[in-house]
């Protein structure tokens, strides 16, 4: 287990921050495994969904966020907004179960959908990019007016990592929020998309494409310059959907103006990004690379195995970033 990052290192020598080791459990060894375990493991959301908020974000659309909120009142000011990743929803199983996780430990936790996705397609319309931070404002600020709300803190897993990483590099982050975790986030978005792409890759992004294709169904737009049933690469999709339909000249240029990495030295928030040396999809050499905060306690945390948004341990029936992010949370709530 390494840190990456001056200000996060600062922080755990001044405070004496740990996680638990993480050990791979039996039989999901290796990056693969711990990676499509998360498809195996049946969404645990063991309480009903209090109500919905509905976020707008301009045009006459609005997010649509499911409100778990907890009967315990000693713990009733603490928030957690969940991001999903791409091809995801509020009902990913990732999602559901790190809900319940926090939850059942005093939070109100908010799982966010974006545009077009899940029960948001009610409200509005497809498709979502990984530079939408001004919906990510809207929601964090939406949850930080909720009544009760006094400290909110974030969660972003893959692609919702990076969308959380964007907005906080930006700048003009609601106050109430005090610190983000990220699990498995892309930061630069070209070189995730060429390791992704790899041909050992090719049923991950046959999956992932083919959820990108059902949430734009019944979508057209003239901007888009392929039809959705010739794309079979996330590249393609970035190139003919996601690229022009936003107003980037092509997904080269989408990937660079919109990536995290350019941004985190200017994050002033607490952050905690894990991830998995020997993950598939995400490079950790962009993790090496970065230039992080030093000003703030943010950084990375690197874990020789874990595989994509997996890190399924020996020890616990929870997966190995639930209990790590806690014990981050907790030193700012």
């Amino acid at each position: 287990m390494k840190i990456v990052g001056a200000g996060l290192q600062a922080f755990a020598d001044s405070t004496g921050f740990t996680v638990a080791d993480f050990n791979q459990r039996f039989p999901w060894l290796g990056a693969d495994l711990q990676t499509v375990r998360n498809s195996f493991i049946k969404p645990r959301l063991g309480h009903e969904v209090s109500r919905r908020l509905c976020v707008p974000i301009g045009g006459g659309k609005a997010l649509n966020v499911a409100v778990s909120q907890h009967s315990n009142e000693e713990n009733s000011g603490k928030a957690l907004v969940l991001v999903h990743g791409l091809g995801g929803s509020e009902s990913s199983s990732y999602m559901e179960n790190t809900a319940q996780y926090f939850y059942a430990q005093g939070w109100h936790v908010y799982r966010m959908n974006y545009r077009g996705v899940g029960a948001s397609r009610e409200t509005s319309v497809p498709p979502y990019s990984a530079g939408l931070t001004g919906d990510m404002r809207a929601v964090l600020r939406a949850v930080a007016a909720e009544e009760g709300v006094d400290k909110v803190c974030a969660m972003g897993f893959s692609l919702g990592g990076q969308l959380l990483m964007r907005t906080l590099g930006e700048g003009d982050v609601e106050p109430k929020l005090c610190a983000v975790v990220t699990v498995s986030a892309p930061l630069d978005l070209a070189t995730s998309q060429q390791k992704l792409e790899r041909r050992r890759n090719a049923l991950y992004v046959r999956y992932l494409v083919g959820n990108m294709k059902k949430d734009m169904e019944g979508i057209s737009h003239p901007a888009i310059t392929m039809p959705l049933d010739e794309i079979r690469s996330v590249l393609a999709f970035d190139e003919h959907v996601i690229a022009p339909y936003f107003g980037f000249a092509s997904a080269q240029d989408y990937y660079r103006c919109v990536s995290c990495k350019m941004v985190l030295e200017k994050i002033n928030i607490p952050l905690l990004a894990i991830h998995s040396e020997d993950d598939p999809w995400i490079p950790v050499e962009d993790y090496l690379s970065a230039r992080w905060p030093v000003n703030a306690a943010a950084g990375a945390l690197l874990l020789q195995k874990g595989g994509h948004v997996g890190f399924h341990g020996s020890k616990a029936s929870v997966a190995w970033f639930k209990p790590a992010a806690a014990t981050f949370f907790k030193n700012f709530t």
